[in-house]
């Protein structure tokens, strides 16, 4: 799930009037701000990860804020809640997961970070901090879901099936049983996320939430 890419956020010190304006403040959410730098940061993690470019436009700005909004909230809870992080160990476990999908090698990866202005230590703490996030998605959400019989054979009747037959006509058909499996996966991971996206809803009207609409402007956000 995209919405478990995590960072922490802090509220912008404003500067003097006449001093150079370094950072702004992008979305305040109560006391706390999602600021440019950190879009631009998220922008560039994106890239790292998709192993594609990220382009810097107002779309992908707001796209990258509204995400980090999220993660600010899910921040405040893992403050409240004293979650344990996971060790940076098993974060160097995830990278090497992570290098093992993309197909590349450890020069790959450096090169990669210095194109995106990462040190080697910077994509490791956001490693560690995505992988807290993750984990506490399944521990908050997950033990409450359960997928019925129903449920299951209704994706692979109306789902599933149609899939295979566009995909292989004529193609043998998987029988209910060797993709069951496959098939409640599918579906709790749906819960969850659904379930995280109602939170999310119900957090975020708890938070006095306002734009600064010139961040999200390429050419005069500043940088």
């Amino acid at each position: 799930m995209m919405r478990a890419l995590a960072f922490l956020l802090t509220p912008l010190a404003l500067p003097a009037a006449g001093a150079e304006i370094l950072d702004r403040v992008a979305v305040a959410a109560g006391p706390q701000a999602v600021t440019l730098s950190g879009i631009l940061r998220h922008l560039r993690f994106r890239a790292i990860v998709s192993g594609a470019p990220v382009e810097d436009t107002e779309q992908n700005r707001r796209q990258a804020a509204e995400q980090l909004l999220d993660l600010l909230i899910v921040r405040r809870e893992l403050d409240l809640s004293r979650y344990s992080p996971p060790t940076m160990a098993e974060a160097d476990q995830a990278i090497e997961s992570f290098l093992m999908e993309m197909k590349w090698s450890r020069e790959q990866l450096l090169e990669a970070l210095q194109r995106a202005g990462f040190s080697e230590e910077e994509f490791r703490r956001e490693m560690q901090a995505r992988l807290t996030v993750t984990r506490f998605i399944d521990y908050r959400f997950a033990p409450g879901v359960q997928v019925s019989d129903e449920e299951v054979q209704a994706y692979y009747e109306s789902e599933l099936l149609p899939a295979l037959r566009q995909t292989s006509p004529g193609g043998a058909v998987a029988e209910l049983g060797a993709v069951r499996a496959m098939i409640e996966r599918i579906l709790a991971t749906r819960k969850v996320n659904a379930a995280m996206e109602e939170w999310l809803r119900q957090m975020r009207q708890s938070l006095r939430i306002r734009y600064f609409d010139e961040a999200f402007r390429p050419e005069g956000g500043g940088r």
